[in-house]
């Protein structure tokens, strides 16, 4: 198991395996190791992120990854958790012998973690990249969405609720794509939308974010939200904006953010509204036309703004 330890930047810890090592060395990794027999693996974190950091195990987030992998004729089994620590995070104790170095990986520095590793196996790369991008709210995780989350991006738009404004409900094809879409925006641009659960739970709450698209004849950063439907009035929607806009003005910098949808929807118009976020102007483009049936090319839409000196 592995243990993914961010800072306040939401930056990752790693450190590197001394080169005496016989298993990788030379490379870069996370916190973490195997799991004894009769030892569970919470009790695994914690004795690993003790021995190799000085910390303390405080809470334990989520699993963000869970994968096999063979070296030398043996096969693993690794199963990584986002984890809170206790501990002066500027001053880890390495473990004498096993490591040499550490730093705090960023979306910048992913290729770090490619460094020594001949295999060309990206698959931590990927794990820690997805930590980078992970969010907790004050009730919510907010995870990058990948292929990985594609039987809950379907379930959250076989919702009749939620169909009703994407069309209908998501074949298994459409949702794939999608989550193909997802996965590759967050590779190549750095944002994309999260899936939304919740954080006591692990249940499933909905999905938002940033993303990149035309909204209005123009590439725009644009803030959404999709909430289950027996979860609407709770303040998901706003907390899910909320998240969104701090990490466009704060992870990644954008000047300008925007939200759009139907002129007739006033619950999402009423999230825009309470997020501080102003109205622009009424566009035209595909959409739902109330005592229409259908979607239609002339429907009323709103565009919402908000900047990064007034968010």
């Amino acid at each position: 198991m592995g243990a993914l330890i961010r800072d306040d930047r939401n930056r990752v810890y790693v450190h590197r395996r001394t080169a005496g090592r016989s298993l990788l060395p030379g490379t870069w990794d996370i916190v973490g190791g195997h799991v004894d027999a009769g030892e569970t693996p919470e009790a695994a974190l914690a004795r690993e992120i003790a021995e190799e950091t000085g910390w303390t195990l405080r809470r334990v987030e989520a699993v963000l990854g869970e994968w096999d992998w063979e070296m030398d004729g043996v096969v693993r089994h690794e199963i990584d958790y986002l984890v809170d620590v206790e501990g002066d995070l500027g001053s880890p104790r390495l473990e004498e012998g096993k490591h040499d170095a550490y730093a705090w990986v960023g979306p910048a520095d992913l290729e770090l973690m490619m460094a020594g590793r001949a295999d060309g196996d990206r698959r931590l790369l990927d794990v820690v990249a997805k930590a980078t991008r992970t969010r907790l709210t004050e009730r919510l995780r907010l995870e990058p969405i990948g292929l990985e989350h594609v039987d809950d991006l379907w379930r959250l738009h076989q919702y009749p609720e939620v169909a009703a404004w994407y069309e209908g409900t998501w074949s298994r094809e459409r949702t794939h794509e999608s989550g193909v879409k997802r996965a590759t925006g967050w590779e190549s641009n750095g944002v994309q939308k999260w899936m939304a659960y919740d954080r006591a739970t692990g249940e499933l709450v909905g999905r938002g974010g940033v993303s990149i698209q035309d909204v209005d004849g123009r590439m725009r950063h644009e803030v959404g939200w999709v909430v289950r439907p027996d979860l609407w009035g709770r303040g998901y929607a706003t907390e899910i904006g909320r998240a969104g806009i701090r990490f466009a003005f704060d992870d990644i910098g954008v000047d300008e953010l925007v939200a759009f949808t139907e002129s007739h929807n006033t619950r999402s118009r009423a999230v825009m509204e309470r997020l501080g976020m102003r109205f622009v102007r009424e566009f035209r483009r595909p959409g739902l036309v109330p005592g229409r049936d259908g979607v239609h090319d002339d429907a009323t839409f709103v565009l919402y703004a908000t900047t990064a000196d007034h968010p």
